[in-house]
């Protein structure tokens, strides 16, 4: 196992890089996880969800009696009406939920019509969001139900009958067990977006160097020579690879399961922890490409900055994916990246795992695994290339 054994000796010059990126990431981690904790400490205060309203439908009696029955339940925020704007408060937590009322909205639904107010929310609310929901089912129900039973009617009447008449609200009790559940998925869906661009920065910048040495002219001349069959070389390399790559992930899925606060094993952990191994095969593949295609260690260095970079902004690792826009998202979804972030946003916000529920997920996770067939593919003619070259 001389290969296998000289393949760890070159990693340990890379050593002090990986463990400060490590560290970085640990931190990170710590930093999140003391928010995560600050937020729970507002468990049980009483708050009303911030909403931007926008009113396409114009001011009338209907409009008005409905947003005054809303404040009870919201905190209206003004945000400058354009998209960026309205993307920026969802995204700085200055609104949770922004709800738009249709033009047409009032004449529609007082005729029975379904016109459907338009919404959209941050992702990591959703016990805020289901409040809101709750709150405009329930007035907008009452208001059907009135006008199905009362065909002549004019509008003052249903306006006066709504508010004699409270609207039937639903009490809402947290349970602490589920509360947890809930953090616990948010704060994995952050720890493993993030440990994708570890992954991405360490894996170039200690496999693409390993490999680079290995594959260099001299070095294959020198194997060809040498006692040790090209299968064995290969096969050692490759266990090599897998070894470092695994050990590195197993660190970090303990780290992350251990920082997790409100930590808890089931089903959708073990998805996130198949989904990092899978996207970490990607990577390695993509690093094992780098390695035998570059020449210079600087250069390396530099591919590992810009691909790390790049594949974590365009993918939803830095800036969640529901603030990126559509040409982005167009562009990210060429990259293994961001099906892995895409899966584990998925797998975070499931509550029933069912087949019908999991079938997007493991669509993601094939779509990676195309991703691995593709660039094996490409190491194959690469490396063939190599061979053909030091002969």
């Amino acid at each position: 196992m001389q290969v296998f054994k000289t393949y760890f000796k070159l990693m340990k010059k890379k050593s002090t890089a990986l463990i400060l990126y490590g560290i970085m990431f640990i931190a990170i981690t710590l930093f999140v996880t003391f928010f995560v904790l600050g937020d729970n400490s507002k468990e049980f205060s009483i708050s009303r969800v911030p909403v931007l309203l926008i009113n396409n439908d114009g001011e009338n009696e209907f409009v008005e009696a409905f947003t005054s029955y809303l404040e009870g339940y919201v905190k209206f925020i003004d945000i400058e009406d354009s998209e960026g704007a309205r993307k920026d408060a969802l995204f700085y937590h200055e609104v949770s939920y922004i709800l738009t009322i249709p033009k047409g909205f009032t004449d529609g639904f007082l005729a029975g019509d379904e016109i459907m107010l338009i919404k959209e929310i941050q992702p990591y609310k959703m016990e805020a969001v289901q409040s809101v929901d709750s709150a405009i089912d329930n007035y907008l129900n009452m208001a059907r139900i009135y006008i199905s039973h009362n065909t002549e009617y004019n509008i003052t009447e249903l306006i006066d009958f709504l508010r004699m008449n409270p609207v039937s609200e639903t009490e809402v009790i947290i349970d602490s067990g589920k509360k947890k559940a809930l953090d616990a998925a948010e704060f994995n869906i952050y720890f493993f977006n993030y440990l994708g661009y570890i992954m991405i920065v360490c894996f170039i910048l200690g496999v693409s160097t390993v490999m680079m040495s290995f594959h260099s002219l001299e070095i294959r001349r020198r194997q060809f020579a040498s006692p040790v069959s090209s299968r064995r070389f290969n096969l050692q390399l490759i266990l090599a690879n897998l070894m470092f790559v695994l050990v590195y992930l197993v660190i970090f899925i303990v780290v992350g399961y251990l920082t997790n606060p409100f930590r808890k094993l089931d089903f959708g952990l073990v998805l996130i922890w198949v989904n990092a191994l899978i996207f970490a095969l990607v990577v390695l593949c993509i690093s094992y490409l780098v390695g035998i295609t570059v020449k210079g260690k600087n250069a390396v260095q530099a591919l590992s900055t810009a691909l790390s970079l790049g594949l974590a902004f365009l993918s939803g690792m830095f800036v969640p994916q529901e603030f990126l826009g559509t040409a982005v998202i167009r562009a990210a979804s060429f990259l293994p990246s961001y099906w892995y972030v895409k899966a584990n946003n998925t797998i975070g916000r499931l509550s029933n795992y069912s087949i019908k529920n999991l079938l997007p997920v493991i669509q993601y996770m094939a779509v990676q695994i195309g991703f691995v067939a593709v660039l094996l593919a490409l190491i194959l003619v690469v490396a063939k290339r190599k061979r053909q070259v030091a002969t």
